[in-house]
């Protein structure tokens, strides 16, 4: 693992950690907190997407499992802002579905664990596999 790679791996894994706790403690609170962090990573996405494209090639190619890494270095690589601009809009409609009622909310969490396990592939990249532990807490907010 790169050097600059240790403390955000640690942190989030540590971050997912709570999440989890905070799934099963406070339901109600972690639910708008996780939709507001998946709305604002949507909106995130779209500013580099459309500004800075080609830094997402070069932050998850690397780390990436193979086939992944073979589609990143090909047709996303040729289309990025195209194909990050449905996924953000995957995240911020998945985070504007957790303040909704139910059953919506639901089709935010499954929206929230989706996107965590597609991104899981991405390796150290995407901070994996705290990628699971976050798609963890999503089922537990679900049930309670």
């Amino acid at each position: 693992m790169e050097a600059g790679l240790i403390v955000p791996f640690i942190v989030s894994h540590a971050v997912a950690v709570v999440f989890v706790i905070a799934a099963w403690r406070w339901p109600q609170v972690t639910r708008y907190v996780a939709g507001a962090g998946f709305a604002f990573a949507g909106l995130f996405n779209l500013w580099w997407a459309w500004h800075h494209p080609e830094i997402y090639a070069r932050a998850y190619g690397p780390h990436a499992i193979a086939l992944y890494r073979e589609f990143i270095y090909g047709a996303f690589a040729r289309h990025t802002a195209a194909f990050i601009t449905a996924i953000a809009i995957g995240q911020i409609t998945a985070g504007a579905l957790t303040f909704a009622p139910l059953p919506w909310r639901y089709g935010g969490f499954a929206g929230a664990m989706i996107f965590l396990l597609a991104i899981t592939p991405l390796g150290i990249g995407a901070a994996a596999p705290s990628t699971l532990v976050f798609a963890a807490g999503f089922v537990i907010l679900a049930k309670r």
